[in-house]
């Protein structure tokens, strides 16, 4: 064999063995390719599956949101219905009571004479046996005088008292003292309707509307005289006196 022969042969095999490197070096990166593909594939599929739970996940809990934002909105209205009945009860206690304030307290003084001179501005004769219970509630300010809760045997009695003071502008300079400041004459509220009045108040000023009054124990409001009336029975009521 010459030389030409040999070296040929010897590269023939040289070039057989870097073609069969190159293809166990290709096999090696294409297993490996094929495992990292197949091993994305899992993740993919993996990471879809749990998207998938995430996204049933989010259904269910804004499902459960809403039922609980439903429930907690009946809760609500509930809790405002049981309100109204307490305080309509309480009110109810006091149908025939009436609230006098602006009088000053004095050392000895006659709550009973003070009625009578009262019912005799009014009008409206009233008699020991016309009065149930007459005594003074604790002021808030020290410097007030105490409101005068008079509870009347008849609501009819009551009710004319009330009709007849609304009419009427009496002074304590009327009921003897040397002062001479406006004396109101109101029924008598309980204490969450007391609140829900002050407020209503408050928001007529602020809204410019002209009218806040009570009747039979409702509180009332009017923006104008031509307006309609709104009763206002809780506080969701004041955001309309807009």
């Amino acid at each position: 064999m010459s030389d030409l022969t040999k070296l040929r042969e010897e590269i023939r095999k040289q070039m057989i063995e870097f073609k069969s490197s190159i293809e166990r070096e290709l096999r090696k990166e294409i297993r490996d390719l094929k495992n990292s593909v197949s091993f994305l594939n899992d993740e993919v599929e993996k990471i879809k599956k749990e998207n998938a739970d995430l996204v049933g996940d989010n259904k269910s809990l804004r499902s459960a949101n809403e039922q609980l934002r439903t429930e907690c909105e009946a809760f609500k209205k509930q809790i405002s219905q049981q309100k109204q009945r307490i305080t309509a009860s309480e009110q109810y206690s006091r149908k025939c009571n009436l609230e006098i304030k602006g009088i000053p307290k004095l050392a000895e003084q006659d709550l009973g004479n003070t009625l009578h001179r009262i019912g005799g501005l009014l009008n409206v004769p009233v008699t020991n046996d016309d009065v149930e219970k007459c005594h003074r509630v604790p002021a808030k300010n020290a410097s007030s005088s105490p409101n005068i809760i008079v509870q009347f045997r008849s609501r009819s009695k009551r009710d004319l008292a009330l009709q007849k003071a609304k009419k009427t502008h009496i002074s304590t300079q009327d009921l003897g003292h040397a002062s001479n400041t406006p004396v109101f004459i109101n029924e008598h509220l309980c204490p969450a309707l007391k609140q829900l009045l002050g407020a209503a108040i408050a928001k007529k000023k602020a809204a410019n509307w002209r009218f806040v009054w009570t009747n039979d124990g409702r509180i009332l409001a009017r923006k104008d005289e031509g307006s309609h009336v709104l009763h206002i029975r809780d506080a969701s009521d004041i955001e309309k006196i807009a």
